[in-house]
């Protein structure tokens, strides 16, 4: 299993840190997944992540991202036209192509909701387990990547 190594993806978050300058995606968005990745991706050193940004697309988790206010009052109530959509996914599709054709991943996490996930290309024709914990809400799921990170 050497060389073998695990992606996390996660979706946007509607709780961000508000500093100036730039911030790393990771530290940029705050909210419960991120948090719990920041605290557990030390002990998980097989694992890479990927952030989903507003727009739908995909950034490594360590791209700086400048501050920019979450659309609406609360999270989840986002709608996405279909055209946005499918332009994120084909920019996923190939964003995430490149990331796995350099390296070997046996399983990616995804920590998002439904809606962000389809913007996401079909990740069976990479030929990697995923992992999408859809049940409960947010603690449940939060518990399911506590653990995955955990396992590395």
């Amino acid at each position: 299993m050497a060389g073998k190594r695990r992606l996390l993806i996660l979706g946007p978050s509607f709780r961000r840190r508000k500093d100036d300058g730039l911030l790393p995606a990771l530290e940029r968005y705050d909210g419960i997944f991120f948090r719990i990745t920041r605290k557990y991706l030390s002990n998980a050193k097989d694992v890479d992540v990927l952030v989903m940004i507003d727009d739908l697309t995909l950034v490594e988790g360590n791209a700086p991202l400048a501050y920019s206010a979450p659309k609406g009052n609360g999270w989840g109530k986002q709608e996405f036209s279909e055209e946005m959509i499918e332009k994120a996914k084909a920019k996923n599709e190939k964003f995430l192509r490149k990331k796995l054709k350099n390296k070997k991943f046996l399983e990616v996490f995804l920590a998002m909701g439904k809606q962000y996930a389809n913007a996401l290309p079909d990740l069976k024709q990479f030929n990697v387990k995923v992992v999408f914990p859809t049940y409960g809400g947010p603690g449940p799921k939060a518990q399911a990547l506590k653990k995955w990170l955990s396992e590395g």
